[in-house]
This record gives structure tokens, C-alpha cells and sequence, in this order.
């Protein structure tokens, strides 16, 4: 679904941008 698709790439983006 669009939602959860945005929802999982804001989630990956944000966990990349901490682990960096």
C-alpha cells in the first residue's frame, strides 16, 4: 500500500540518517 510503503522508506531514511 502507498501509506505503508512511505511510512517504511520514511522509517529506513531515519534509521540510515541515526546509524550515520
Amino acid at each position: 500500500w502507498a501509506l505503508a510503503d512511505l511510512l517504511l522508506v520514511s522509517g529506513v531514511a531515519t534509521a540510515t540518517t541515526l546509524a550515520w
